[in-house]
């Protein structure tokens, strides 16, 4: 037999570790009796040295003395040299007690590892069998991006036992076991560990920050405050990124460098893209525990927020020109605590002339005591010191404070307030957060605010209208109303706003009246939630042409006057329109008076229909009284009965025709107006070839605008059209749309097969078909998707 087949298996974690228990159980016992004969000996020296010490008093007391010290030495120096080894041994058993513990975590991680490494294994196969087919090679990139957050799994694991492994004396048992037993998602607070911050994680996100421009680190560090694994909108992003001027500087297009900036940070694995179903590009973005912990370490090194010893952002501004609103969990402070209790205990109490002068020196203001109630300061001196400093504070920001009222004293201090974010930023799902003011008075600190660049209000109940003071806010790029829902119109003067570039007025449903100043914003790019109204001096899409910057517009339609086949006229004189989005409301369906109409012409007719019947009956029954007291047949009667009859018809008939002809009219003329529109069309063609993207919700007709053409749409590439009654697309002269997108939701008027739809949109690379039973033979997959992949050479 060879020598391989003589060497013994290799020993694993349990056999160590039953081993070195079994050392230590041999030692414990060793220890015990050891124990046992020391205390034995020990008591035995004792009752000799009595014993002696009573022999020695009857004799000479003095050499009896000497001679039990003497003893009693010898005795101690012996039982010391017996416990010696006792003492090491009990040494020896708490190392050992310590292997024990290490060997049990070693085997817990295996036994918590196996199962994330068998789906890590199960990933490379997939990963490798796909390498082999050229059709999944679309498949690949997602099975690389599950295999890597896979990986971040199994490194926090790792990470969490190393920290467990670090707390190992009797008093943290009970904390060592939670971390070692606590799932990925119940991190423990890893900002502040030193033995974090020398690990490899650390390093190698140290080597990639400073990697970075200064720019990209500032950009970088904004995702150190919000909690773990929450879900940063791409827009938020932008506005704050913007804020605090680190895009679009120089003159740069501002979504080119939100755009690179965000690419660089997800391949060098700073962040990741979250990606939702059937969206071509992610709209969120979040970080991973780790980096998020290494953020705060750097965000708190760099001033750039100040955190408490968890790594949660507070309320200080103090050591830095920033500060979050967030929503306290913690008591009051105990010196503000005492504060008050000393302020409602001496009101009653007669002190010393003194105590009392002493007492009024050491007395808050009025607007110091609510600058201590809104934030919430932990020591005295950083509430005098913040109080001296407000007019340096560069960014507040509402992280989850429910009721952000700023006292108005403080808020017209802000002088050097850049951005200014009071309302929702969270990508909820579900139930959105509730804030709510309760006076907006202290909205018009506004006119101090010469700097603001971001002001965002969205969300918040409670403001039904702005202060004149916003129109005074000279150097504002962005205004965020978005979910203001008690909001009912804007300042007359809000073409004062010369700089702004960025309007949000989405869901703000009360909303009732738009100034026409609102096409003096000559540097407006994005306008969202823009609402054609009834109201007199209300702005109108022929004001808002005049906007020579707008590339973007969202539309909400309230009113039934609004013709879609005029609005060409309108959006073909927009200079830089791109992407169009254009709702119906309930208040903007049209075909009310024409349902009106009909319904009354219906009720009409019915009341004729019984008129008629009453004269038919009436008249039978007076033919058939007469034939028979007069004698006659029955055929003579029954011939009486259908003159009578048809008499009645006629006249109906007469009645009924007139009302149905009026309706008629009604109905021939706007046929005739359309088809006039349809061969007219817009005269100028420029502001319709720019669109690139157009999305219709809820269109109330069946056939479509005059001008959604091919031949007038020839950059579009992105169709949506989301409900309504829309039967068809008109195709001029067999001219086909160079879109390569296309959604089509809720329609259930619109008729379309996979080969029609192929023949008129043969650039076609990605299809949304969603509950349309009309459109038939496309070959979606379960969520009503189908994508084009194209092959690499």
């Amino acid at each position: 037999m060879s020598s391989t087949d003589d060497k013994p298996p290799p020993l694993s974690v349990q056999d160590i570790n039953n081993i070195i228990t079994k050392l230590r159980n041999l030692l414990t016992s060793d220890c015990a009796e050891a124990e046992i004969a020391v205390a034995t000996n020990t008591a035995a020296n004792n009752l000799t040295g009595n014993e002696q010490d009573g022999s020695n008093r009857t004799g000479n007391e003095q050499d009896g003395t000497n001679k039990q010290d003497g003893d009693a030495n010898q005795a101690q120096e012996t039982n010391d040299k017996k416990k010696e080894p006792l003492y090491e041994l009990g040494k020896l058993c708490k190392e050992l007690d310590y292997m024990i513990r290490s060997f049990q975590e070693l085997e817990n991680l295996k036994n918590s590892l196996r199962e994330p490494f068998e789906t890590l294994e199960a990933n490379v196969n997939d990963i490798v069998s796909d390498l082999e087919k050229d059709e999944l090679r679309k498949q690949v990139q997602h099975n690389l991006r599950v295999f890597r957050n896979n990986i971040t799994r199994v490194k926090i694991l790792i990470l969490l036992q190393l920290q467990a492994a670090s707390i190992n004396s009797d008093g943290n048992r009970a904390l060592q076991t939670t971390f070692a037993t606590g799932e990925a998602g119940e991190l423990p607070h890893l900002y502040g560990e030193h033995i974090f911050e020398n690990s490899y994680h650390f390093k190698e996100f140290e080597e990639k920050y400073e990697g970075l421009d200064v720019r990209q680190k500032l950009c970088l560090l904004c995702f150190s405050i919000f909690p773990e694994n929450a879900e940063i909108k791409k827009r938020f992003l932008r506005f704050w990124w913007v804020g605090e001027n680190l895009i679009a500087r120089n003159g740069k297009d501002e979504m080119g460098d939100l755009n690179d900036t965000l690419t660089t940070f997800v391949e060098k694995r700073l962040i990741e893209p979250v990606l939702k179903k059937n969206r071509l590009q992610p709209r969120s973005y979040k970080v991973t525990p780790i980096v998020r912990s290494c953020l705060i370490h750097f965000a708190k090194k760099e001033g750039f927020f100040d955190y408490d010893q968890d790594g949660k952002p507070i309320m200080d501004f103090s050591s830095c020109n920033k500060a979050c609103m967030v929503k306290s969990e913690r008591a009051t402070a105990s010196w503000f605590a005492d504060y008050l209790k000393g302020n409602d205990k001496d009101g009653n109490s007669e002190k010393p002339k003194e105590q009392q002068q002493h007492q009024e020196q050491g007395k808050l203001s009025a607007d110091l005591v609510k600058l201590q109630m809104l934030f919430n300061f932990p020591h005295r001196e950083k509430l005098i010191s913040a109080s001296h400093q407000i007019d340096k504070l560069q960014t507040l920001f509402n992280l989850s404070k429910q009721f952000p009222d700023l006292p108005t004293e403080w808020f017209s201090k802000m002088t050097g307030i850049q951005v200014l974010y009071l309302g929702r930023w969270e990508a909820t799902a579900g139930q959105a957060r509730h804030i709510e003011v309760e006076d907006i008075e202290f909205l018009k600190g506004f006119k101090n605010m010469k700097n603001l660049r971001l002001l965002s209000l969205q969300g918040i109940s409670g403001i039904p209208k702005l202060p004149t003071t916003l129109c005074k806010l000279e150097n504002l790029r962005i205004l965020d109303l978005r979910a203001c829902h008690d909001l009912e119109k804007l300042p007359d003067r809000i073409g004062s706003l010369k700089k702004l570039t960025y309007l949000d007025l989405s869901e703000c449903y009360l909303l009732d009246y738009i100034p026409q100043q609102l096409n003096k914003l000559s540097e407006l790019q994005v306008l969202k939630g823009f609402v054609i109204l009834d109201a007199k001096n209300s702005c109108t899409l022929d004001d808002l042409s005049e906007l020579p910057s707008l590339r973007k517009l969202s539309v909400n339609v309230n009113t039934t006057k609004f013709n879609i086949d005029e609005a060409g006229d309108a959006l073909a004189k927009f200079q830089k329109l791109e992407k169009l989005r254009i709702a119906w409301g309930w208040g903007g369906m049209p075909g009310k008076e024409d349902s009106t109409l009909d319904s009354s012409s219906e009720q009409q007719q019915s009341k004729t229909k019984k008129k008629q019947a009453s004269s038919i009956s009436s008249a039978a029954a007076k033919a058939s009284t007469d034939k028979v007291n007069k004698g006659e047949d029955k055929g003579n009667r029954e011939r009486s009965a259908v003159a009578a009859a048809g008499e009645a018809n006629s006249k109906t008939a007469k009645l009924g025709g007139g009302l149905r002809g009026t309706a008629n009219i009604a109905l021939m003329a706007k046929k005739w107006k359309r088809l006039s529109m349809k061969e007219r069309g817009p005269q100028n063609l420029e502001g319709l070839e720019r669109l690139v993207k157009l999305d219709l919700q809820c269109f109330p007709r069946s056939e479509p605008p005059t001008w959604l053409v091919p031949r007038k749409m020839k950059k579009l590439t992105n169709l949506s059209i989301r409900g309504g009654r829309l039967g068809y697309l008109n195709h001029e002269d067999g001219q086909k749309w160079n879109a390569d997108t296309l959604r089509l939701k809720f329609l259930v008027n619109f008729k379309m097969n996979w080969k029609e739809m192929q023949q008129r949109f043969p650039n076609l690379k990605y299809l949304e078909n969603l509950r349309c039973p009309r459109i038939t033979f496309c070959p979606c997959d379960a969520n009503g998707v189908w994508q084009k992949f194209v092959q690499s050479k």
